[in-house]
């Protein structure tokens, strides 16, 4: 029984408690009042119109559809294509004042649009599951996949033991005419490794390096970095100097015997979505990204052997994620960092 002393504390904490509770939940009402005005609002605009760099098959259709089951009054549409490409309709669409898209991805493309002032800044509330260093922190752009740029080789060609494990591996003479990379001008492929390489070694001895590797004749891939990754599971190539390692994870369970070596510091990028200013169908818009960056739209691109950016949810294969040195570079840094790879690109290996 509580002392005459006690009542009065004891009464004044029930009634904190009380207030506090009644604060949460009316906290949480008005989250649920705002999700369902936004719900309402994106079934309004009906359709989405996605500019993907995501894979069809394994990322970005699957993420379609979960949304649409969720959503069926919206459709999606997705368009997949490189992101240069991407950015150039973006960029043409915005001049003839015909903007077709409503959201974009793609590894530096948001840096891009955001000097044209063609981005649009979202926050939403999924994202709190997303590490800062994977988001700007005016919602311009949020990480809904990450990217390892590693080494990767068939194996039915190369045994395990004798696939390159360094830099310095990858100038044996015995790996000459056997290489390959993307030679696309986007930190995805060759460009990628260069600009790594240069940030990593200090650009005196990157470039002593990389003067070094064109002696090698690196094959040209022209569709991709992924591309790569299809060349070493036909057996044209025994050596990928730049696959996406999860990409190596979807061809070896496809049955290719693609693999992959975390050269260190393997280059970190990441997939970043955003919404396009003056966007058709913003609401809907909005609506996706949350989805796509929710613990939901993250478990579907980890079942599609996909690297979630999400703390929340862990990789398919830990292995792609974890265990490796990585130098991360940001959409602003590696759109810094593009016109100087170019330049050390077209100068040591040609152009592109």
């Amino acid at each position: 029984m509580l002392t005459q002393k006690e009542i009065g504390p004891a009464m004044q904490r029930r009634a904190i408690l009380a207030i506090l509770a009644m604060a949460c939940a009316f906290a949480a009402g008005t989250a649920q009042a705002a999700s369902q005005a936004l719900i309402d609002a994106a079934k309004r605009d009906g359709r989405i119109t996605w500019y993907t760099t995501l894979l069809v098959d394994e990322a970005s259709g699957p993420l379609a559809a979960a949304f649409e089951k969720k959503y069926p009054e919206i459709h999606v549409e997705i368009i997949r294509k490189d992101g240069s490409t991407h950015l150039r309709n973006i960029m043409d669409e915005a001049k003839a004042g015909a903007m077709k898209a409503d959201v974009f991805d793609g590894t530096t493309t948001a840096a891009f649009l955001m000097k044209a002032g063609i981005a649009e800044p979202y926050k939403p509330e999924s994202a709190r599951d997303i590490p800062a260093r994977y988001k700007d922190p005016d919602g311009y752009w949020t990480a809904q996949v990450l990217y390892f740029q590693t080494l990767g080789y068939n194996a039915d060609l190369v045994r395990p033991q004798d696939a390159p494990k360094t830099y310095r591996d990858l100038l044996d003479p015995k790996w000459k005419g056997k290489l390959a990379w993307s030679v696309e001008e986007q930190l995805t492929g060759g460009l990628g490794f260069i600009v790594n390489v240069l940030d990593s070694m200090g650009e005196e001895r990157g470039t002593e390096y990389l003067t070094t590797l064109a002696n090698q004749d690196i094959a040209r891939i022209r569709t991709g970095i992924n591309g790569v990754t299809l060349a070493l599971a036909d057996k044209r190539y025994a050596v990928g100097v730049t696959v996406d390692n999860h990409h190596a994870r979807i061809a070896d369970e496809k049955g290719a015997h693609v693999n992959w070596v975390a050269i260190a510091p393997v280059l970190g990028l990441s997939n970043n979505i955003g919404l396009i200013k003056g966007a058709p169908h913003p609401n809907a818009a909005r609506l996706l990204i949350d989805f796509n960056l929710s613990i939901e739209g993250q478990t579907v691109l980890k079942n599609g052997n996909h690297i979630p950016a999400s703390e929340k949810v862990e990789a398919a294969d830990p292995s792609l994620k974890r265990g490796f040195a990585v130098n991360y570079i940001s959409p602003e840094k590696g759109v810094a960092y593009t016109e100087k790879g170019l330049a050390v690109y077209r100068r040591i290996f040609g152009n592109p």
